[in-house]
């Protein structure tokens, strides 16, 4: 269980964040089990290239979502509100 903060946010990985961390480690492994110098498979590339895009996807997790810091609202009036109503205080 994470533990509050006096700002609100969560000390510790949330459970999306450790899941992806260890999608990482076991593709990983599995990346280098699969590669031989002695054989032309190229299953590794394979391996290899699946960890990437999940080293890619957790790296975004972590630097630009957690509880209050990505908000989508597609529509650009909300936004613009939200925005003036900053600059007046």
């Amino acid at each position: 269980r994470s533990k509050r903060l006096q700002n609100g946010a969560t000390m510790g990985a949330p459970l999306r964040q450790k899941l992806e961390l260890f999608l990482i480690v076991l593709f990983t492994l599995f990346a280098f089990a699969s590669y031989s110098k002695y054989t032309a498979s190229t299953a590794w590339i394979q391996w290899t290239t699946l960890v990437i895009f999940l080293g890619f996807t957790y790296t975004f997790d972590v630097s630009f979502t957690d509880e209050s810091s990505f908000i989508f609202d597609p529509d650009a009036d909300n936004w613009r509100r939200k925005t003036e109503a900053g600059k007046m205080q």
